[in-house]
């Protein structure tokens, strides 16, 4: 028989609140996605406000967003092992994707709902509970970005920055929501239903287009990290800068090779280095890039490959070498 045990559930209540962790964030989100989306959705369908209910449907998406984010967030800090040799990041780019296809399906339901409902009056009778609920819901958004910058700020991780822009844009959403309940109430005390049911079914499917925006721009940039496409061209123009400080101190740059998993960014320098060059000094020139690559980017991971030179400087026994000269 299960025997409750009280010392396990507080053990694993502080774990699950415990702020020193990046898991921290995307808990605190679960909980919070889980109240607005059951009473939104509630609310909104009680009321009749289809706006209000989208909005609880979003808050729903962001429920599994959560827990997508929660099991890819604890994968993506853990170190690269035998079997990954470059981290478990990728765990975060497909709970991104994977996010943005549910927001995806989601958003078609509520085109579907919002066509429906076009021309017909509206019902709305309690527009003080509506606006009480989403005035809530605003400041307690707010409250949770403001974790959320500080957490990004910390661990640098892309799903905890996925998490910020999506809420940063479901703020920007129940400001739309505040907004189309008061119009919906001053229409209704005027008497123009169609007017207000009108505005209610615009304003649902404006809150989808504004939700998609955030998943797509991120979606894309995860399928681009699953696929291994090189990363921005702006990452690359700092990489070359960096090299050509240097560029006194090699004698050849050939390639420079880039990947990105999670926070981590690969970066891998193919240089020629003088014939005689001994690997303390190889490895003086390539802490010295690594050092500056840092600055830029504190997440990189970062490697010189560097081959001798063909000994073409020689010439008549004298030794031309650029770099030596």
């Amino acid at each position: 028989m299960y025997k409750f045990n009280a010392e396990a559930i507080i053990r694993e209540l502080k774990r699950w609140l415990d702020t020193s962790s990046p898991v921290f964030v995307p808990r605190l989100s679960f909980i919070f996605a889980i109240v607005t989306a059951s009473l939104g959705i509630y609310i909104g369908v009680a009321e009749k406000s289809l706006t209000v209910a989208t909005n609880g449907f979003i808050s729903a998406t962001d429920v599994v967003n959560a827990l997508l984010m929660i099991a890819a967030v604890d994968r993506s800090v853990k170190q690269a092992d035998f079997n990954f040799n470059y981290g478990y990041g990728k765990y975060e780019s497909l709970a991104i994707l994977s996010s943005a296809l549910l927001l995806l399906i989601v958003s078609i339901n509520v085109l579907f709902e919002a066509i429906h409902t076009l021309g017909q009056p509206s019902s709305v009778d309690n527009y003080t509970i509506l606006a009480s609920f989403s005035a809530f819901s605003l400041i307690a958004m707010l409250f949770l970005h403001r974790v959320q910058v500080t957490f990004v700020k910390k661990f640098h991780l892309p799903m905890l920055q996925y998490d910020t822009a999506v809420l940063k844009s479901d703020i920007w959403i129940e400001v739309g929501v505040l907004i189309n309940i008061l119009m919906g109430a001053a229409l209704h005390y005027y008497g123009a239903l169609n007017i207000a049911r009108l505005i209610d079914s615009i304003t649902a499917i404006l809150l989808v287009i504004t939700a998609m925006r955030i998943p797509v721009l991120y979606g894309r940039e995860a399928l681009n990290q699953l696929l291994d496409k090189t990363v921005a061209e702006d990452i690359q123009m700092d990489l070359l800068t960096v090299i050509v400080e240097n560029i006194d101190s090699f004698c050849e740059f050939k390639s420079v090779h880039t990947r990105q998993s999670g926070k981590d960014l690969f970066i891998e320098i193919d240089l020629v280095m003088p014939f005689d060059y001994t690997l303390e000094q190889n490895f003086v020139l390539e802490n010295k890039i690594k050092d500056r690559v840092l600055e830029k980017f504190p997440t990189s991971i970062f490697r010189i490959y560097a081959t001798p030179c063909p000994q073409d400087c020689m010439k008549n026994g004298k030794c031309f070498c650029p770099v030596k000269s």
